[in-house]
């Protein structure tokens, strides 16, 4: 075949390309997502991977996720402000890291005594929830996407045994969210730390407690070398979900069918997070216990003030802060509506 038969058929193939009817292959675009949590760590960082999998499992839709791993962009407790002024094309977390600069965003996290996990996705999906979050998030300029959703959590690692209410004062203690302010309430001076600095700041003495996560995610981490006493239930996060946080003019210019795959990812995230969960913490606790961990289940009258505190806390930051307040009565009204149901079909 000589060129001009060569130039002929290229020019016919470019024809039959840009016939009508004739299928292209969409263009394919890259979204940069940093990830808040390592990930090689349990179930947290094994939930942003299964994500990254599920994206690259159907490429029809032409968009490629590059996840980086904890800390290699940004530092983690800066996604927000990274996803906001553009830096990141999307960022996951947890709602509740943000609560100095949005108070109402931990209400989207994790709430003192509140739902467990079935329940608070049934407010975000069904009850508006979900809406009133994406209404807060909207002036900041990020997109949140509910993509992961855990069990309940331990409630932390102490070096000494805390028996009373008044164990607590001064207790040097790690802690998220609104749990974090409930111990402040009680005596505890309480510190916000990323993962990676925890364990630091316990063997050094700077730290007389953390929380973390539940059993398996906390067990690489290491807290049981230092601190030995370990406890439950995790009455500050029953449930906690993690977000996707995309920025805004980002997620307008996905194609909608690309929009779509990543909330049908991030779907499938939530429920394997969940499962996840729930089916690795038995064999930690084994872990520790055979490395002489001692578990302890909060003492009743201890838990009786702890969800005290926790309704005055919600008062308060309610009457501070009128998104809050919004949120807040939002998910109240609808375990409301839910109560009858729950005492009529669950077993007890």
């Amino acid at each position: 075949m000589g060129p001009a038969a060569v130039r002929a058929l290229l020019a016919g193939l470019a024809l039959a390309l840009l016939a009508p009817g004739a299928a292209a292959e969409p263009p394919r675009e890259r979204l940069v997502v940093q990830s808040g949590y390592g990930l090689a760590v349990p179930v947290l960082g094994e939930t942003v991977r299964h994500f990254a999998e599920r994206m690259g499992s159907e490429p029809s839709h032409g968009l490629r996720v590059r996840v980086y791993d904890a800390g290699k962009l940004v530092p983690p407790l800066q996604i927000f402000d990274a996803v906001s002024g553009g830096r990141l094309d999307a960022g996951f977390a947890f709602p509740a890291y943000w609560m100095g600069k949005i108070p109402a965003a931990t209400v989207f996290a994790a709430v003192p005594f509140g739902p467990e996990a079935p329940e608070l996705l049934a407010w975000l999906h069904q009850g508006g929830g979900l809406e009133i979050w994406r209404r807060i998030y909207a002036p900041h300029g990020v997109v949140p996407i509910p993509c992961g959703v855990l069990p309940p959590e331990a409630s932390g690692w102490f070096r000494k045994p805390i028996e009373r209410a008044e164990d607590l004062v001064g207790l040097k203690i790690r802690y998220a969210g609104l749990g974090g302010r409930v111990l402040e309430r009680l005596g505890a001076s309480v510190t916000m730390l990323a993962a990676g600095d925890i364990f630091l700041a316990l063997e050094r003495g700077v730290l007389d407690a953390t929380e973390y996560s539940m059993p398996a995610v906390d067990r690489p981490l290491g807290f049981y070398k230092v601190a030995r006493h370990y406890y439950f239930p995790g009455w500050h996060q029953p449930a906690s979900i993690l977000e996707l946080l995309v920025n805004r003019e980002r997620w307008d210019s996905l194609r909608p069918e690309q929009r779509a795959a990543v909330e049908t990812a991030c779907d499938a995230s939530t429920l394997f997070a969940l499962t996840r969960g729930l089916a690795v913490q038995a064999e930690a606790l084994d872990f520790f216990e055979a490395e002489g961990v001692t578990l302890h289940r909060w003492p009743e009258p201890l838990l009786a003030r702890f969800r005290e505190v926790s309704a005055q806390v919600m008062a308060e930051a309610s009457a501070a802060d009128t998104a809050f307040a919004e949120a807040w009565r939002s998910l109240q009204e609808f375990q409301a509506r839910q109560g009858r149901w729950s005492r009529m079909a669950t077993v007890r």
